[in-house]
């Protein structure tokens, strides 16, 4: 893991600017085609141009520079993307697919992961947490964050498969990453899967007989998926880290006075810890627990409340949360829409739902065209990654592996649409 670390940061930039220069390529060589509606072009720009302007009062001028000009680039690709395929469904479909076996190529990596260097890819269990899988995330909500986003690319892979081999190879795609994510026992990346793939479902096949045996289905495979979640039991004989005890005084004769509070009481989880002497609880994991989610959202929504217009400046996530609660490890809020908040206020949370609704009604259209399937892919995507936004901190974070994999999918939304409007014209 760390080899792959060390040698993909800092390649992941220069593949980011390999692939602006390719989608701008491909851009211009379908240039005269159908035009993507300018209402997302001003949308997307008015996010990205708040995110830029934020320097000015961020508490760290040059990091809200470089996370707004990268942002700015992967939306570009997007951007570029779906105006190179606008109106062309094969073309849609093979960056769909191209998606899709990216995710799938990272699931794959994650099982020789596993069997090269079990130690690397399974989290060992805790006193309050289970072992859980990894592969090749850093954590075991990094990855299962990609699977979950692109698992409705691959139900409609499976669903639109009219050869017995791609029908084969969408099913081991689609067990691939369902599996991935259960073994990874992330709770939110399994509802958000399921949510996008009934979007995906019902969106395309509408109020008929097959698309509710489609419905029940998959919340059979979520049931079922839950329950293999439960199964792994934290580890009972694991202890807490012991607290450090104080110093033993020089002398008897004259006993400290003072007591290092920081190695018995540590100010890194002092917000809802028990006094020293009053134990060690810990709260059993449960599927719809938000693993002190909670309490971090309520202090972060609080330091938002310090700058509540615009923010604290694009990309200070980081810096400005401080966890100091007891219940939550985490340096992220670990809720995108909270950490928009803190960086560009409600202004950047806005704009955000601004682009978000601008790429939805300029999709719509396609939903009820020859095309519907490809759209509803698009919609169950961007509906999975916004409802996995909720505990997630990730949409405005290109170096996380799914945000990428979100944007280019819900860019080619209004991109099927502009096929059926070019048609009615």
């Amino acid at each position: 893991m760390h080899v792959v670390n060390r040698i993909g940061h800092p390649l992941r930039w220069s593949a980011l600017v390999v692939l602006l220069v390719l989608a701008a390529g491909w851009a211009w060589e379908r240039r005269g085609g159908p035009l993507l509606p300018r209402a997302v072009g001003i949308a997307t720009g008015a996010l990205l141009a708040v995110a830029l302007v934020s320097a000015l009062w961020s508490v760290d001028p040059r990091l809200s520079f470089e996370r707004a000009v990268s942002l700015g680039i992967l939306l570009t690709v997007c951007f570029l993307l779906a105006q190179a395929t606008a109106g062309r469904p094969r073309e849609i479909e093979h960056v769909l697919l191209g998606v899709l076996g990216g995710a799938a190529a990272v699931a794959v990596a994650g099982l020789i992961v596993l069997v090269a260097d079990h130690a690397h890819s399974v989290q060992a269990a805790t006193i309050d947490i289970a072992q859980r899988y990894q592969g090749l995330g850093e954590n075991p909500d990094t990855a299962s964050l990609l699977y979950a986003v692109t698992l409705p690319i691959g139900v409609w892979f499976l669903l639109t498969a009219r050869t017995r081999g791609r029908r084969a190879l969408a099913a081991a795609t689609v067990l691939l990453l369902y599996g991935s994510v259960v073994a990874s026992i992330s709770r939110g990346a399994l509802l958000a899967g399921a949510l996008g793939t009934v979007v995906l479902v019902v969106a395309w096949g509408g109020r008929t007989r097959r698309t509710a045996v489609a419905v029940v289905t998959i919340v059979a495979a979520l049931a079922v998926g839950a329950g293999l979640e439960a199964l792994p039991k934290p580890n009972s004989a694991a202890a807490a880290p012991p607290a450090r005890s104080v110093p033993a005084p020089k002398s008897a004769a004259r006993p400290s006075r003072y007591v290092d509070v920081e190695a018995n009481y540590p100010l890194d989880a002092d917000i809802g810890r028990p006094l020293p002497g009053g134990g060690e609880p810990w709260k059993p994991r449960s599927f719809f627990g938000a693993s002190g989610r909670s309490v971090a959202w309520t202090g972060a929504l609080e330091q938002a409340w310090g700058r509540p217009l615009v923010g604290y400046g694009f990309g200070t996530e980081r810096l400005v949360f401080v966890d100091r609660y007891f219940a939550f490890v985490g340096g992220l809020v670990e809720n995108s829409y909270i950490g928009l908040a803190l960086q560009l206020g409600i202004v950047g949370v806005v704009l955000l739902l601004a682009l978000v609704a601008t790429l939805v009604v300029t999709g719509w259209p396609a939903l009820g065209g020859p095309e519907r399937s490809l759209a509803a892919a698009c919609l169950g995507v961007l509906l999975a990654g916004l409802a996995i936004a909720a505990i997630q901190s990730y949409v405005y974070s290109v170096g996380n592996t799914a945000t990428a994999a979100l944007w280019i999918s819900a860019f080619l939304l209004p991109a099927v649409a502009a096929g059926g409007a070019v048609r009615r014209a």
